[in-house]
């Protein structure tokens, strides 16, 4: 027995001695030979060995190569597809007799991989002359032939040391280089917890991961195992904790919390600018996130972008040609001006107003930033801002396909009253394009138009239907090209800075012109509207009507949008009569036609007097007819005065007799109408 232990033992030794002195008796460049031949023959390409080769097989297989490089494709930009200073690792020996790998350690020092696509589509990493050779079949029961399968992984000490690596295409002009690249991986075994950490810089910033898996022995059989991850860059910083599963890809299911100070900025480092803009600024994003292949979902999702604020749930595909966004969002508010380009000031040679006006943008519009993805939204939000019209509580549907966005907006609370409509904006071509179609309902004019178009000189309520389009390179190209139609009345408001009534009565005293031949009061109305059509930037209308007690105006011209003129003809009727709202349109009256012309923001007002003097008949029926009652009727009301009673008499104040009053001849009544 004791003999056998001997024999034993001697082998033993003679085993060792042999993995100790027979790496020592073999030349070292014989190793390089059959290593360049072998690579040589798998890939087509040459490898060269300048350093040293160290083999060892006890205590532990260790095995250290130095100076090594790897041949690049023939067309690609650089010799070398990959290259290193020195790789060095260790795996312990005893444990493979039980079928266990422990891998001491391994090293990779100054590794460089470089990565390149042709014009063409070929990569560098496909080879010329190998050939994969057929996979052999399985055995019965499923188990690989040939080899003892490990049932334990240990890693050690695994790092990279100031790695670099490159990504060029040709196809595509994307370019990406990672320096610094130092990573540490630690694995005790498969049923332990595998951590990973490391840093890389890129474009500038130092990018820092930091990875843990609970069950890796779980990941690898197929099943799902805890997973934490935390990335940190200046632009971005983001983490994860949930599961993650190997199954056709990853799949995962866990929480997200995103931080991005700016997309636009991250695009930019990215290697993938966006146009000039300011929107695409602040984005953060927590919520539960699932995901497989290139599609993703968020659910409780919170939503910060641009300062805007969402809640609900979304989901993005990343396979078609452009990512896909699909959501349901609750919205504080959505600003559309974040995403208009940045106009500038007009350039030299603009048209329209006056000395004042700088006139609409010749700047170029761009819109091309709506190709950037897809999207299918349903909103529902408390404020949306477009321009510098704010509107209330909305719903809103948002579809972007292509380039074009179209907003449908459901419910609509604009400025006391409420509506409805679209707008599409087209930047799928060279030339933008616009189209909206809108009804409104109850709307406060003034701020409205005062946002809208600058224009501030009319209140009321207001219902409105239009439909316009148009298409240009600029905002002026955009205005000249304006064409479409539309309703509008006003109910019950007042036309600021001039009085109609008392312009008319100006005009039979002295002819003069101005703005300030209307005076300093307003013109109230309870009725204002018409219908117009728009073409080329020139609105017409020709159905105007405003009634008000004592003055009937019905009108009919052009505004000019680009140029931001008027000429337009107001007829103004003096009229024996206090119907308002409802009242006829044709009674008879002194009419005083006044032309309006100029810069809509300061228009001059003047009085036609041709028409005045040949329409004497009417001036002449008006007088008869208040001097029939001898102006009593036309006189209280304009000086405030309760009607008279139904028995004929004037109504007594309470508790006293009517005190007597001086009644006005009709003389004194013309002169106090017509401001004599």
């Amino acid at each position: 027995m004791s003999r056998l232990i001997a024999i034993l033992v001697g082998l033993f030794l003679l085993l060792v001695a042999v993995a100790i002195v027979v790496p020592m008796l073999i030349p070292m460049d014989t190793y390089k030979t059959r290593i360049a031949e072998t690579v040589k023959g798998q890939t087509g390409r040459d490898i060269r060995i300048d350093g040293d080769i160290g083999l060892s097989f006890f205590p532990n297989i260790a095995v250290s190569i130095e100076d090594v490089g790897f041949a690049n494709a023939s067309w690609a930009t650089e010799r070398e597809m990959a290259a290193m200073k020195e790789m060095r690792a260790t795996l312990k020996l005893m444990p493979l007799f039980r079928g266990a790998v422990e891998i001491d350690s391994f090293e990779l020092v100054d590794p460089v991989i470089r990565l390149e696509v042709r014009r063409d589509g070929t990569p560098n990493w496909q080879f010329e002359t190998a050939g994969a050779a057929p996979a052999a079949p399985a055995p019965e029961g499923g188990e690989p032939s040939g080899g003892m399968a490990a049932r334990e992984v240990s890693l050690g000490d695994i790092s990279i040391r100031n790695g670099s690596a490159s990504y060029i295409n040709a196809q595509t002009g994307a370019r990406y280089a990672a320096e610094e690249v130092n990573v540490n991986l630690a694995l005790p075994g498969l049923d332990q917890p595998f951590v990973a950490d490391g840093s890389l810089a890129w474009n500038g910033d130092t990018i820092e991961v930091d990875l843990k898996a609970d069950r890796p022995r779980a990941f690898t059989e197929g099943g799902e195992t805890p997973v934490a991850l935390t990335i940190s860059a200046p632009r971005l910083k983001a983490s994860y904790g949930g599961t993650l599963k190997a199954l056709d890809g990853l799949a995962f299911a866990g929480d997200v919390d995103l931080a991005v100070p700016s997309v636009r900025d991250l695009a930019a480092w990215a290697g993938s600018p966006m146009p000039k803009g300011e929107g695409f600024g602040p984005l953060a994003i927590k919520g539960k996130a699932s995901g497989s292949g290139d599609t993703y979902r968020f659910s409780d999702a919170q939503i910060g972008f641009d300062g805007m604020n969402a809640t609900g749930a979304l989901s993005l595909r990343t396979g078609g040609t452009r990512p896909y966004v699909k959501g349901d969002l609750a919205v504080d508010r959505i600003d559309v001006n974040a995403y208009l380009a940045d106009e500038g000031a007009a350039s030299t040679g603009s048209s329209g107003g006056d000395a004042g006006d700088p006139g609409w943008s010749a700047d170029p519009i761009d819109l091309q930033g709506l190709k950037a993805i897809d999207a299918d939204f349903a909103f529902s939000t408390g404020q949306i801002l477009f321009r510098q019209i704010e509107i209330g509580e909305s719903a809103l549907n948002l579809k972007l396909a292509g380039g074009v966005l179209t907003a449908t907006l459901d419910k609509l609370d604009l400025y006391e009253g409420s509506g409805s409509g679209a707008l599409t904006l087209n930047g799928s071509g060279a030339t933008p394009k616009l189209n909206a179609r809108f009804k409104l309902a109850g709307v406060a004019a003034e701020p409205l138009l005062t946002e809208a178009t600058g224009f501030s000189r009319l209140q009321g309520g207001t219902a409105l239907t239009f439909s316009v389009a148009t298409a240009g390179r600029s905002q002026r190209d955009m205005v000249a090209a304006l064409g479409g139609n539309g309703e509008v009345r006003f109910t019950d408001g007042k036309i600021k800075g001039i009085n109609l009534a008392q312009l008319t009565r100006t005009v039979l005293s002295a002819a003069t012109s101005g703005w300030q031949s209307g005076g300093t009061q307003d013109t109230d109305f309870s009725e204002l509207g018409g219908t117009f059509t728009i073409d080329k930037g020139v609105l017409s209308n020709n159905d105007l009507k405003l009634l008000s007690p004592l003055i009937r105006v019905s009108g009919a011209g052009t505004a000019n949008i680009l140029q931001k003129t008027l000429n337009y003809r107001v007829e103004p009727k003096l009229a024996a009569s206090l119907e308002g709202q409802g009242g006829a349109t044709d009674v008879k009256g002194i009419e005083v036609p006044i032309l309006v012309t100029g810069p809509w923001s300061k228009p001059r007002f003047a009085p036609d007097l041709k028409s005045m003097i040949q329409n004497r008949e009417n001036i002449e029926e008006t007088i008869k007819s208040i001097k029939e009652d001898k102006g009593k009727g036309l006189i209280d009301s304009l000086m405030g005065k309760q009607p008279a009673s139904g028995d004929g008499t004037d109504a007594a104040p309470e508790g006293g007799e009517a005190e007597p009053e001086a009644k006005p001849s009709p003389e004194d009544a013309l002169k106090q109408l017509f401001g004599r």
